[in-house]
């Protein structure tokens, strides 16, 4: 009906959804949500393992009186710091994709890689580390080290598809900014006499 009154058809079909209105870009806003709730999952973990030491480690006098806490370090502060990490460069694949800056998701892409190698090698430390029946000078219990390295290997998951549409993405970028470089030139060629 539309075609018959010289009106073009503006209709977007789920095919033309699924198969990628928004293709990689969809994916890297994914994953970006995707790490952003894992680096916040770490980040309340982080904070309940560290509530626990301290008052693991406060109630370990000789005397029952306690004990003079002077170092704030725990076991498990690369979780800290692999939080706030995560959560910065999530951020810099949603507004890379959401603004079109192939600076942004490139950067997304870069601590994606560094993620892959970095995650599986945390996962792996902390995944023994719950496995070693020690006894634990700070009396925690190693649930917390077990739900890190679950989300820690989420990470790892995640990170491999975000290399994988971020790549994909900044080529799309590429080749719509040539498109639209196209475009331009041709519209400067009609308008500006030969």
């Amino acid at each position: 009906a539309w075609r018959r009154r010289g009106y073009p058809d503006t209709r977007i079909s789920w095919r033309d959804l699924a198969g990628g209105v928004m293709k990689s870009g969809g994916g890297v806003l994914c994953i970006s949500v995707l790490q952003l709730v894992v680096g916040l999952g770490l980040l309340i973990i982080y904070e309940a393992y560290k509530k626990e030491f301290f008052r693991a480690k406060g109630s370990q006098g000789d005397d029952g009186a306690g004990t003079v806490i002077t170092s704030t370090n725990t076991p498990m502060d690369i979780i800290f710091f692999l939080s706030i990490s995560n959560n910065i460069f999530a951020f810099f694949g949603l507004a890379g994709v959401i603004n079109s800056q192939k600076e942004l998701v490139t950067s997304f892409f870069c601590y994606n890689v560094v993620q892959i190698i970095f995650s599986f090698h945390l996962f792996v430390d902390v995944a023994v580390d719950t496995t070693i029946k020690f006894p634990r000078e700070s009396g925690v219990s190693s649930s917390y080290e077990t739900a890190a390295a679950v989300f820690v290997f989420f990470n790892f998951m995640l990170s491999i598809g975000a290399t994988v549409f971020a790549v994909q993405a900044v080529s799309e970028m590429k080749e719509k900014t040539r498109e639209e470089y196209n475009k331009l030139s041709t519209v400067l060629d009609d308008v500006l006499p030969a």
